[in-house]
């Protein structure tokens, strides 16, 4: 079993299994065999069954032989270069096509390996089937090599509904 962390379960800022170690070439999140999470919830009830809730999660995903780090590399892909094939002949160079050694990685910079956000939320507890209904709103201070479920970078800000208790 492969572990993950983002979503409304775990790290609300984050998108579901955004989390952990990626393939180095397809950047797929992989998943890890430990994972740490914390997360620290203030409860305010407005009125009846509506409460606001504010919170802090932060966590981090590491695969065996990996330990859990304050810091890791930001890495950049550089895709290789290929050949060029030249004719004295012709005004433009022509590039040999299929050739591809692999990506490289290079080291562009440091954050810190945990991913955190905080935010505040809304609860509205069912009457009949005490089940919360949650708005959540969250925000990501450090996002900085997570990519959303479409291999974006991880947004700043985000905005979700979910349904269900987050411990």
């Amino acid at each position: 079993e492969r572990l993950f962390l983002g979503g409304e379960y775990s790290i609300r800022g984050f998108d579901i299994r955004s989390i952990g170690p990626r393939d180095k070439d397809t950047q797929l999140v992989l998943g890890g065999n430990k994972s740490l999470l914390v997360n620290a919830e203030y409860l305010i009830t407005i009125a009846g069954p509506v409460r606001l809730v504010l919170f802090a999660d932060a966590g981090q995903v590491r695969n065996l032989g990996e330990s859990f780090a304050w810091k890791e590399d930001i890495v950049e892909i550089v895709p290789p270069a290929p050949p060029l094939l030249f004719d004295p002949f012709a005004t433009t160079s022509l590039r040999e096509l299929g050739v591809s050694a692999g990506n490289t990685q290079r080291v562009i910079g440091e954050t810190t390996a945990w991913k955190a956000s905080t935010g505040a939320e809304i609860r509205f507890f069912m009457p009949v089937l005490n089940v919360p209904f949650r708005l959540i709103f969250a925000h990501n201070p450090n996002r900085t090599g997570v990519l959303d479920n479409q291999f974006q970078p991880a947004k700043r800000f985000t905005f979700r509904f979910a349904v269900g208790t987050t411990f």
